[in-house]
């Protein structure tokens, strides 16, 4: 009894000691009202003119606020949000596209550094705290908010993550999606300077023996400029030992300067990089370079290092060099360490996406750490070349949404500067599964790789999907799930894609049910669209409505229409696609070879020899998944 006495008479004491805050309510968010103002310097300059502006824009359209942008010596007593230096912060040497959000004693600071830190700061301060958002082009910016609600204390610091973001999804290339979502790149967006513009390569990729020491001008006079590869010269990469190649690259890359650089630009890049094989140079000269260096990186960045030079020489302050680290020249050299003036892209192309690149059990996905590392360690300028579609089969699912953000760390960690995601860059004309809302998931991350993650996939799919959504995230999942159990690449057949274990495609058929009925309108379009991917995988493994070969060409025949329906004319990077009465015939599996132009008989031939592979493929493929459920079980 004194024991539980003398435990009362301690929690009291405790209680007493506690400040009266600790047990005041919370003050709730003030509204911003109408009598509020937007204040600028009376010198603002025309990232923080705009910056105002629109704000003013945003809170008149979203929400009827009507605040009339004022200077400091017109704001009397009234509320005010301060742009830029009429904020009285301080940014001056935080990185461009910073900001600060803070509370003042009248008002809320709006402050930002650089170029874009003031439209930053204006689009931040819109989404934390008037709930908006921009989840797709078509939409728009949105709000399910009455109106924008200040909490009592604000103090937000904002540093970007990395200097370049971009991807070249559909909705992305939007500029006021760019903007609420923090896409920079200047390839498939234009961002007014007045908002900070973006950042521009000058030339993308693959540019040597095409842009520079084009094929086309010097091959058939000059074959020793190109690549000697298996005994013969190639005229799709270069030699780049070759001093006349040097002079001639050197020459076009500064006269290409000459009128396409920008000195008032915060960055410029051009590429010099290899073309897409892996005809690289074996003459002795580059032989001996590469061997010596460990890596074909060795001839490639000797090269892009004396280029680099030349141009640092030429007075370019602001223009990098890029170069890749792609596929031959992945591996980092030994003897060669870029100049500062130089930005290597690395490219994750090989990688599996069912796990995360830091997975050690996942052969490829160990291989590309430890070329992240060594890039790391060697480049001051280390950018990413991502992938975040199935090239082969891009109507399918491609079940990537496990590893999205856990990657994007990895990236920062490993201090890239710069991402680029390459997706489905043909949405257009293939837009089933989940391309938006992979797009803003994307955006999301390169914003902030740290983001709550699950609440942004849910507010988009609540957003997207309607009343359904909840079961479109649980069909999310459990494809995550599934593809986890095998390794997927960026070039995958359907039935590499998962491994169901028993009555899950029956769980999966459920939950689009359950989406379906429980969504209408342009909600239920998006659904319906999405599902098509889902109908693509079953009728390409023969299971649910595709699993009797009889009742499976019907099956074929109405998934034919609902692509004809849905725009589909492409199933896979390259190949445009006329769907027509035959394609039911045909194995999903095989979809891919455009048949519109056989004959009859050429069709019927083909249709029978696909028929009869398809199901030698089942075999072998059931064959798997039973090695992997006894593994799993």
């Amino acid at each position: 009894m004194k024991k539980i006495v003398s435990v009362i008479v301690m929690f009291s004491v405790l209680i007493c000691c506690l400040p009266w805050s600790a047990f005041a309510a919370e003050t709730a968010p003030a509204p911003l009202t109408e009598d509020a103002v937007i204040v600028t310097a009376p010198d603002a300059n025309a990232y923080e003119s705009a910056a105002a502006t629109r704000l003013q824009e945003r809170l008149s359209g979203l929400f009827g606020l009507e605040l009339p942008v004022v200077t400091a010596d017109e704001v009397e007593n009234r509320f005010g949000v301060y742009i830029g230096s009429a904020a009285g912060i301080d940014v001056a040497g935080r990185p461009d596209g910073s900001y600060i959000l803070r509370s003042l004693e009248n008002g809320v600071a709006l402050a930002g550094a650089g170029t874009r830190g003031n439209s930053n700061a204006v689009y931040a301060f819109l989404e934390k705290y008037g709930g908006c958002k921009v989840y797709t082009r078509e939409r728009g910016m949105t709000s399910e908010q009455a109106g924008v609600l200040l909490p009592e204390k604000i103090d937000v610091a904002y540093t970007p993550f990395f200097e370049y973001t971009d991807t070249d999804w559909h909705s992305p290339r939007d500029t006021e999606y760019s903007l609420m979502n923090g896409l920079n790149g200047g390839i498939y967006r234009s961002i007014p300077g007045a908002f900070g513009g973006t950042v521009n390569y000058i030339t993308f990729a693959h540019s040597l023996a095409t842009t520079f020491c084009s094929a086309n001008t010097y091959f058939e006079s000059h074959p020793e400029y190109f690549a000697l590869h298996e005994g013969e010269r190639t005229g799709d990469q270069l030699c780049l030992t070759n001093e006349d190649v040097y002079r001639i690259v050197e020459s076009e890359v500064l006269n290409m300067l000459s009128w396409a650089h920008d000195p008032n630009a915060a960055l410029q890049i051009l590429s010099l990089t290899q073309n897409d094989n892996r005809h690289y140079c074996e003459c002795d000269a580059c032989r001996a370079l590469d061997e010596a260096n460990g890596s074909h990186a060795g001839t490639m960045l000797t090269f892009v290092n004396r280029i680099a030079r030349a141009v640092a020489a030429a007075g370019y302050d602001n223009v990098v060099i890029d170069t890749f680290a792609y596929q031959y020249t992945r591996k980092a050299p030994t003897q060669v360490k870029p100049e500062p003036n130089v930005c290597v892209r690395l490219c994750s192309i090989e990688c599996c996406f069912s796990h995360p690149l830091d997975d050690p059990d996942c052969p490829e996905n160990a291989a590309f750490m430890q070329d992240l590392k060594d890039w790391s360690e060697l480049s001051d300028r280390l950018y990413i070349w991502d992938y975040t579609t199935n090239y082969s089969k891009t109507t399918g699912p491609f079940p990537d949404f496990g590893v999205l953000q856990r990657n994007m760390q990895i990236f920062y960690e490993n201090h890239a500067r710069g991402i680029y995601e390459e997706g489905n860059y043909y949405v257009d004309a293939c837009n089933t599964e989940f391309g938006e809302l992979r797009a803003y998931l994307i955006s999301k991350l390169l914003q902030d790789p740290y983001c709550d993650y699950d609440a942004e996939m849910n507010g988009f799919l609540k957003a997207y999907y309607g009343d359904g959504w909840q079961s479109i995230r649980d069909y999310i999942d459990l494809t995550n799930k599934a593809a986890a159990r095998t390794h997927v690449g960026i070039y995958e057949q359907m039935l590499e894609t998962f491994v169901f274990l028993p009555g899950e495609t029956c769980k999966a058929d459920q939950y689009w049910e359950t989406a379906k009925s429980a969504s209408s309108g342009e909600e239920l379009e998006h659904v319906l669209r999405s599902e098509l991917s889902w109908r693509f995988w079953k009728a390409s493994a023969g299971v649910g409505e595709f699993a009797n070969l009889c009742k499976a060409v019907d099956a074929r025949k109405q998934l034919v229409a609902d692509f004809k329906e849905y725009g589909v004319t492409m199933m896979n990077e390259g190949t445009q696609h006329e769907l027509n009465e035959w394609y039911m015939y045909v194995p999903t599996r095989y979809w891919y070879d455009t048949i519109d132009s056989m004959t009859t008989w050429e069709k019927l031939k083909f249709i029978i020899s696909r028929n009869v592979d398809l199901l030698h493929r089942y075999r072998l493929f059931f064959e798997k998944l039973a090695k992997a459920r006894l593994k799993i079980g």
